[in-house]
Parts: structure tokens; sequence; C-alpha cells
């Protein structure tokens, strides 16, 4: 194609104009230092050189008045694209401009334009944190329970209520409690301190339970366990809440509904308890990866020091968890507090995903003989204090003899 085709017909802001000739620096700008008794200058470079675009254009024509004044309005805009015959279309700010009339050139208007380059600013974008949007629901969760609590034994006459029957409903409620909720068991060492307390004063045990939880502050409970020791210990809360989801069936009226009233106040709070842990894994960052991996004798007495990743793996598996447990609660909810255990459940479900849209996959590797999880830990990761990984991921027994095809996440 001829350098004439390529050609583009000038204009700004959509107003023409011809250009007799265009002027832009290129290279790099920076300062030459030159030194006495020194025969060679030395450059230091500051960055690559602006694109400033200096034009000299013109207007001809017997309209050439009216298109002045529009190339005149456009250019009082500020900025926008020009078009350049040679280097294409630019996005540009106006900067100082001349304008030229003669008498002797009739029907002619001359301009000295200069173009300086122009990023438009980038929309902003927000992003939800997940991370706040699960603690709000957990909290909304614990009103909701506290209330649906207080309500239902507001219909329970206290007097039809039998110690025995319901002290035996409540056994292994008052477990989970000694399991997952210690600080209750100061106030209720025994069960039947629980059991008096519930049909005595339940608007104390409301407040207690309110009382027990608060939001996990700066995320230390994930900085103390990881993500493998969170997904431990919520894996443990999710099966208490099936241990507490169905009492002993008593009899009479007033005492089964107590002891579900309880059952379903312990279940709501560990399911609040499941969300604070969960909340407690961040979304990770790209990690920076070893430039070299240093030797076991290096890393003997100077451990590798790397950022923790989640197993994407991992994370779908507790997702299925947590919705196999909550699905059961939804199941016996009235419409309020369906929606309350429906938001957090819905809230669990989405930061879960994000999590684990930051992680590695889980891969199988395999190897010709067995070896010990510190060698398999050095051969995937180049470091040979994730041992302890290989052994929990795969369930070896010994650490020293490892099955020849093992688990491991993807670095």
């Amino acid at each position: 194609m001829n350098w004439r085709d390529r050609l583009l017909p000038a204009s700004f802001r959509g107003v023409g104009f011809w250009i007799d000739q265009a002027k832009t620096p290129v290279g790099r700008k920076g300062q030459l230092h030159e030194y006495p008794q020194r025969d060679l200058p030395y450059f230091e470079d500051l960055g690559q050189q602006a694109r400033i675009h200096e034009i000299t254009a013109f207007i001809v024509g017997a309209n050439c008045l009216e298109q002045r004044d529009k190339l005149l309005k456009a250019l009082e805009a500020g900025n926008g694209e020009l078009v350049h015959p040679w280097l294409g279309r630019l996005q540009v700010k106006v900067g100082e401009c001349d304008m030229t009339h003669s008498r002797q050139d009739g029907g002619l208007v001359t301009f000295a334009l200069k173009f300086y380059p122009d990023q438009p600013l980038p929309f902003p974008t927000a992003t939800v944190s997940t991370q706040k949007v699960l603690l709000a629901k957990a909290d909304g969760l614990l009103g909701s329970a506290v209330a649906r609590f207080e309500q239902a034994m507001t219909l329970i006459k206290a007097a039809r209520i039998g110690i025995a029957n319901l002290r035996n409903s409540l056994t292994g409620v008052y477990e989970v409690i000694k399991e997952q909720l210690q600080p209750l068991i100061d106030q209720y060492r025994q069960i039947t301190e629980l059991v008096k307390a519930v049909k005595e004063l339940p608007k104390e045990v409301a407040a207690e339970f309110k009382g027990l939880l608060g939001d996990i502050k700066e995320l230390k409970a994930f900085a103390k366990e990881g993500y493998r020791g969170v997904i431990a210990d919520v894996s443990q809360q999710l099966e208490a809440i099936r241990k507490a989801d169905a009492p002993k069936i008593t009899t009479g009226k007033d005492t089964s509904a107590a002891a579900q009233a309880m059952a379903d106040l312990v279940q709501d709070t560990m399911l609040v308890k499941v969300a604070q842990w969960v909340a407690s894994m961040p979304v990770a960052t790209t990690p920076v990866k070893l430039a070299s991996t240093p030797s076991v004798a290096q890393q003997s007495t100077s451990p590798v020091s790397r950022q923790e990743v989640p197993v994407s793996d991992d994370m779908q598996a507790l997702r299925a968890a947590v919705t196999a447990a909550i699905d059961p609660m939804l199941a016996k909810a009235g419409p309020v507090h369906f929606q309350a255990i429906n938001d957090v459940k819905e809230a669990l479900v989405a930061h879960l995903r994000a999590v684990a849209s930051s992680g590695v996959r889980q891969v199988s590797k395999s190897f010709q003989e067995s070896l010990p999880a510190v060698v398999v830990a050095y051969k995937q990761f180049g470091d040979a204090t994730r041992a302890e990984e290989v052994t929990q991921r795969n369930g070896i027994t010994h650490p020293g003899f490892s099955p020849n095809e093992v688990k491991v996440s993807r670095e």
C-alpha cells in the first residue's frame, strides 16, 4: 500500500483541518553531566520523552470562518480525540495554541496547535468484601436465634416441664456445649444447672448465648491456624451442629418444645461460630515464587518463609459440608428465621467460592518408590518443612513411608 493511501484526514473532536507540518519528540529525556578534567560526559536517563504533538494546521475555503469557529469551540473543550494523519487516533489534551489571520492570505486561517498525551481516568470499580458480608449476616443470625428462643419459651408452661425428661433430652446438646462453647461451662458447670436455667430463667440463657460470640478481629484466628487449621475446626463445628440437631424424644408437649428450643439455639450459635471462622480465611494474593530452592541443610537452620495459599479442592469440599449441615436447619425454621439462616448460607458459599478462586488445585504425584514425607515435600514445594502437610493430606501413618502416589497441592 502506498504511504499516501495510509494517511488519515486530520481532525480534532470531529472538526477537520489540513496539516502542513507535524512535529513530535521521541526517544528518552535526561540530564547531561559534563565534568572538568574529564573527556567523557555522563547522560542521566530520566525516562521516556513525553509525546507532545506540535502541529501547523490551516483551514481554507469560502467557509473558513465558520470552520474556524467550530475548531475553536473544540479546542476550548480541553481534551478529546485527535486524528493524526501519520500517527492515527490519539487521546490528547489541548495545550498552548496560536491562531493567525492575514489580509494577504484571504480565506486562510493558520493554527499552531500543541497537544499533550491524555490518559483517561479509569472508572472506579467496587469490590464486595465477602468477609464483611459474612460477619454481618452472622450477627443478624445470632439476633434472630435469640429472638426465636425467647418467643418459643414464652409459649411454654414452665410448670409442665419435667426436669428429669428435659435433662435426658439435653444430654447430647450439653456435650456439644462442653466441646464447642466452653465459656458457657463456667456458667453451667453441670447439666442440671442448664436444665434449671432453661425452665426458670430462659431470658438469662438467651443473654448468655447472645454475649458469647464476638467478631474475629484482624483475622487473628487465621494467623494462628492457617487454612488447614481453620478447615479442621470448622469441620468439628459442623459435626457439632449435626449432633445437636434432634434431642431425644421426651414425654410432654412443653418438655419437648423446651428441649427443641434449646437445641435450635445451640445449633444457631454453632452456625454463627462457623461463619466467623470461615470469615477469618482471607482471599489469597498471588504468591511470590522463590528465585532458587534452598538446600535441606539451609532449611534446617533457616526455614522457608512462604505465603500460605488455599487449596481449591479443600474449599469446595468444605462448601459441600456447610450446605449439608445447614439444609436440615432451614427445613425446620419459620419464615423469618429461615431468611436469616439462608442469608448466612449464601454468604458462606460466596466467601468460600472467593477463597477457592484464589487458591491452587490438588494434584497427584507418582514416585517409583516409597519416599519419606519430607522428601516428597522438598521435591514438590522446595520446602521440606511442609512434610506435615503431605502426611495430613494423604493420611500417612508414619512420615518415613508415603505411598507411591500422593496428593499434593499444585504450586
